[in-house]
């Protein structure tokens, strides 16, 4: 069984296109509110139904996920700009976290920049633990896997085991569950 994708802010599939390939997962919505994306997505998936405002979208438009996925705007915590966090108008971690308590998906996959560790990280945290998921965070700069630049990024992973059953939980959980 793959387990179900909801990609969110999807521009051209990273999340998806990364997560698909390992044959495990599949998935059954994009959101991007950019148009060429949309097109690229709709290339590349014609099948799958592309959303376009996270803001209008509803869990019940989407049915059974185990993971939602998406690097949500970046701009209210870049150092590149003008850091006014949930002061931004494109602050769209509230709409992520609604279609999470809507979708009730067993794992949540977030990315965004360093600024976000001073800018909202803790609250992104709160909320999802406050609906009983575990998160870890992690900072991986593109320089560690080869880049010739730092582009640092902040990952956060959140599972859940009140909605997700033991087998739709990937191999490598289960067999580290069974050595505990």
């Amino acid at each position: 069984k793959k387990l179900k994708i909801l990609d969110l802010f999807s521009g051209i599939g990273g999340f998806s296109l990364g997560l698909e390939a390992t044959g495990g997962f599949e998935t059954v919505a994009f959101c991007d509110i950019d148009p060429y994306c949309r097109s690229v997505l709709k290339k590349h998936w014609p099948n799958v139904p592309i959303f376009e405002d996270i803001r209008k979208l509803k869990g019940t438009d989407i049915g059974t996920v185990d993971i939602i996925t998406g690097g949500y705007p970046c701009q209210p915590f870049s150092v590149a700009g003008k850091q006014k966090g949930v002061e931004d108008k494109r602050h769209l971690w509230p709409e992520y976290f609604r279609l999470i308590k809507e979708c009730r998906p067993t794992w949540v996959i977030g990315e965004n920049v360093s600024g976000h560790i001073k800018l909202g990280l803790d609250s992104v945290l709160e909320d999802l633990e406050s609906e009983g998921y575990a998160t870890r965070t992690f900072s991986i700069s593109a320089s560690s896997i080869g880049a010739n630049h730092q582009r640092e990024r902040i990952w956060i992973v959140a599972n859940s085991d009140s909605s997700g059953s033991e087998s739709s939980q990937p191999a490598i959980i289960r067999e580290q569950k069974n050595k505990e």
